[in-house]
Protein backbone atom coordinates (compact mmCIF):
# COMPACT_ATOMS: atom_id res chain seq x y z
CA UNK A 1 0.00 0.00 0.00
CA UNK A 2 2.84 2.38 0.85
CA UNK A 3 4.37 1.80 -2.63
CA UNK A 4 1.02 2.55 -4.33
CA UNK A 5 0.77 5.84 -2.43
CA UNK A 6 4.37 6.69 -3.35
CA UNK A 7 3.61 6.10 -7.07
CA UNK A 8 0.42 8.19 -6.86
CA UNK A 9 2.26 11.02 -5.09
CA UNK A 10 5.04 10.92 -7.69
CA UNK A 11 2.43 11.14 -10.48
CA UNK A 12 0.79 14.11 -8.82
CA UNK A 13 4.10 15.93 -8.38
CA UNK A 14 5.11 15.34 -12.00
CA UNK A 15 1.84 16.69 -13.35
CA UNK A 16 1.25 19.45 -10.80
CA UNK A 17 1.83 22.93 -12.19
CA UNK A 18 4.18 23.99 -9.43
CA UNK A 19 6.56 21.02 -9.54
CA UNK A 20 10.22 21.70 -10.05
CA UNK A 21 10.02 25.12 -8.43
CA UNK A 22 7.62 26.46 -11.05
CA UNK A 23 4.89 28.99 -10.47
CA UNK A 24 2.08 27.33 -12.42
CA UNK A 25 3.08 29.21 -15.57
CA UNK A 26 4.83 27.78 -18.59
CA UNK A 27 8.40 26.72 -17.86
CA UNK A 28 11.05 29.36 -18.48
CA UNK A 29 12.58 29.13 -21.93
CA UNK A 30 15.62 26.90 -22.03
CA UNK A 31 18.20 26.48 -24.72
CA UNK A 32 16.55 24.28 -27.29
CA UNK A 33 17.75 20.84 -27.97
CA UNK A 34 17.81 19.67 -31.55
CA UNK A 35 14.37 18.36 -32.43
CA UNK A 36 14.19 14.89 -33.84
CA UNK A 37 12.82 14.50 -37.33
CA UNK A 38 10.67 11.57 -38.29
CA UNK A 39 12.22 8.36 -37.03
CA UNK A 40 13.73 6.25 -39.77
CA UNK A 41 11.79 3.12 -40.54
CA UNK A 42 13.11 0.30 -38.41
CA UNK A 43 12.58 -3.33 -39.28
CA UNK A 44 10.04 -4.92 -36.99
CA UNK A 45 11.12 -7.59 -34.56
CA UNK A 46 9.12 -10.66 -33.67
CA UNK A 47 5.37 -10.37 -34.35
CA UNK A 48 5.70 -6.74 -35.46
CA UNK A 49 7.26 -5.55 -32.20
CA UNK A 50 9.39 -2.42 -32.76
CA UNK A 51 13.17 -2.79 -32.44
CA UNK A 52 13.50 0.57 -30.59
CA UNK A 53 11.40 2.58 -28.14
CA UNK A 54 9.95 5.75 -29.68
CA UNK A 55 7.48 8.56 -28.97
CA UNK A 56 5.82 10.08 -32.03
CA UNK A 57 3.75 13.27 -32.04
CA UNK A 58 1.36 14.08 -34.88
CA UNK A 59 -0.57 17.25 -35.63
CA UNK A 60 -2.14 18.70 -38.78
CA UNK A 61 -0.57 21.51 -40.75
CA UNK A 62 -2.35 24.53 -39.30
CA UNK A 63 -1.13 27.15 -41.82
CA UNK A 64 -4.18 28.63 -43.49
CA UNK A 65 -6.66 27.35 -40.88
CA UNK A 66 -9.20 29.91 -39.73
CA UNK A 67 -9.39 30.92 -36.05
CA UNK A 68 -12.04 28.79 -34.36
CA UNK A 69 -10.96 25.62 -36.19
CA UNK A 70 -10.46 22.58 -33.97
CA UNK A 71 -7.82 19.90 -34.52
CA UNK A 72 -6.13 17.05 -32.66
CA UNK A 73 -2.56 16.50 -31.49
CA UNK A 74 -1.68 12.85 -30.83
CA UNK A 75 1.11 11.13 -28.95
CA UNK A 76 1.85 7.56 -30.01
CA UNK A 77 4.32 5.08 -28.62
CA UNK A 78 6.32 2.24 -30.11
CA UNK A 79 7.94 0.05 -27.49
CA UNK A 80 10.28 -2.93 -27.66
CA UNK A 81 10.63 -2.87 -23.85
CA UNK A 82 7.73 -3.11 -21.37
CA UNK A 83 6.76 0.36 -20.12
CA UNK A 84 5.55 0.77 -16.55
CA UNK A 85 5.38 4.52 -16.13
CA UNK A 86 5.64 7.74 -18.17
CA UNK A 87 5.30 11.48 -17.72
CA UNK A 88 5.64 14.53 -19.92
CA UNK A 89 4.35 17.92 -21.01
CA UNK A 90 2.80 18.97 -24.29
CA UNK A 91 3.78 22.60 -24.85
CA UNK A 92 1.68 25.11 -26.80
CA UNK A 93 1.38 28.88 -27.32
CA UNK A 94 -1.75 30.05 -25.41
CA UNK A 95 -2.03 33.12 -27.65
CA UNK A 96 -2.53 30.84 -30.67
CA UNK A 97 -4.34 27.72 -29.40
CA UNK A 98 -6.49 26.56 -26.49
CA UNK A 99 -6.67 22.92 -25.32
CA UNK A 100 -10.28 21.71 -25.11
CA UNK A 101 -10.07 18.05 -24.17
CA UNK A 102 -7.56 15.28 -23.57
CA UNK A 103 -8.29 11.60 -24.09
CA UNK A 104 -6.36 8.59 -22.85
CA UNK A 105 -5.06 6.38 -25.66
CA UNK A 106 -5.87 2.71 -26.08
CA UNK A 107 -2.26 1.71 -25.36
CA UNK A 108 -2.51 2.73 -21.68
CA UNK A 109 -4.01 -0.21 -19.74
CA UNK A 110 -7.42 0.39 -18.15
CA UNK A 111 -6.05 -0.42 -14.67
CA UNK A 112 -3.22 2.13 -14.88
CA UNK A 113 -3.32 5.37 -12.89
CA UNK A 114 -3.65 8.17 -15.46
CA UNK A 115 -3.60 11.95 -15.12
CA UNK A 116 -3.74 14.77 -17.67
CA UNK A 117 -4.61 18.39 -16.92
CA UNK A 118 -5.98 21.20 -19.05
CA UNK A 119 -6.04 23.93 -16.39
CA UNK A 120 -2.37 24.99 -16.70
CA UNK A 121 -1.51 27.74 -19.20
CA UNK A 122 1.07 26.87 -21.85
CA UNK A 123 1.35 23.13 -21.38
CA UNK A 124 -0.69 19.95 -20.86
CA UNK A 125 1.00 17.76 -18.21
CA UNK A 126 0.33 14.03 -18.33
CA UNK A 127 1.46 10.97 -16.42
CA UNK A 128 0.49 7.37 -16.05
CA UNK A 129 1.74 4.37 -14.12
CA UNK A 130 0.80 0.75 -13.80
CA UNK A 131 0.17 -0.27 -10.21
CA UNK A 132 2.73 -2.53 -8.52
CA UNK A 133 2.27 -6.07 -9.75
CA UNK A 134 0.51 -4.97 -12.95
CA UNK A 135 2.20 -5.56 -16.30
CA UNK A 136 1.98 -2.01 -17.68
CA UNK A 137 2.36 -1.52 -21.43
CA UNK A 138 3.64 -4.58 -23.28
CA UNK A 139 5.95 -4.20 -26.29
CA UNK A 140 3.98 -2.95 -29.30
CA UNK A 141 2.55 0.20 -30.89
CA UNK A 142 -0.41 2.43 -30.15
CA UNK A 143 -1.80 5.77 -29.07
CA UNK A 144 -0.93 7.15 -25.62
CA UNK A 145 -3.08 10.28 -25.65
CA UNK A 146 -4.92 12.74 -27.87
CA UNK A 147 -5.45 16.45 -27.16
CA UNK A 148 -8.10 18.51 -28.95
CA UNK A 149 -7.15 22.16 -29.56
CA UNK A 150 -9.00 25.22 -30.88
CA UNK A 151 -7.11 27.73 -33.00
CA UNK A 152 -7.54 31.19 -31.41
CA UNK A 153 -5.49 33.25 -33.87
CA UNK A 154 -3.71 32.87 -37.17
CA UNK A 155 -0.65 30.72 -36.43
CA UNK A 156 2.79 32.21 -37.14
CA UNK A 157 4.98 30.50 -39.76
CA UNK A 158 6.41 27.23 -38.45
CA UNK A 159 3.93 27.05 -35.55
CA UNK A 160 4.09 23.69 -33.71
CA UNK A 161 2.69 22.09 -30.61
CA UNK A 162 5.41 19.90 -29.20
CA UNK A 163 6.42 17.43 -26.55
CA UNK A 164 8.80 19.17 -24.12
CA UNK A 165 12.17 17.47 -24.64
CA UNK A 166 13.48 17.90 -21.09
CA UNK A 167 14.65 14.96 -18.97
CA UNK A 168 13.10 16.53 -15.85
CA UNK A 169 9.61 16.15 -17.35
CA UNK A 170 9.77 13.64 -20.20
CA UNK A 171 10.42 10.23 -18.68
CA UNK A 172 9.70 6.60 -19.53
CA UNK A 173 10.39 4.02 -16.84
CA UNK A 174 10.50 0.26 -16.36
CA UNK A 175 8.74 -1.62 -13.54
CA UNK A 176 12.03 -1.48 -11.60
CA UNK A 177 12.10 2.32 -11.89
CA UNK A 178 14.93 2.46 -14.43
CA UNK A 179 14.70 4.94 -17.30
CA UNK A 180 13.98 3.68 -20.80
CA UNK A 181 15.87 5.23 -23.68
CA UNK A 182 13.73 6.30 -26.62
CA UNK A 183 13.73 8.22 -29.88
CA UNK A 184 11.50 11.22 -30.59
CA UNK A 185 9.73 11.90 -33.84
CA UNK A 186 7.35 14.67 -34.84
CA UNK A 187 4.95 14.60 -37.80
CA UNK A 188 2.91 17.39 -39.35
CA UNK A 189 0.30 15.97 -41.71
CA UNK A 190 -2.09 17.62 -44.19
CA UNK A 191 -5.57 18.27 -42.75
Amino acid sequence: MKRVLTWALALFLVAAPGCGGGTGRSPAPRPSLPQAGPAPEQPAGEAGIPTRNALITTMPAVAGMAPGTEFEFTLRGEFCTPLHQASGRIVYDPAVVQPLAVRRGELIPAGAVYLAKLDVTGFVPFAFTALPGDAGIAPGRGELLRVRFRLLAEPPPGFRIRLLNDAAYLQLRTSGGGRLSFDLASEVVPQ
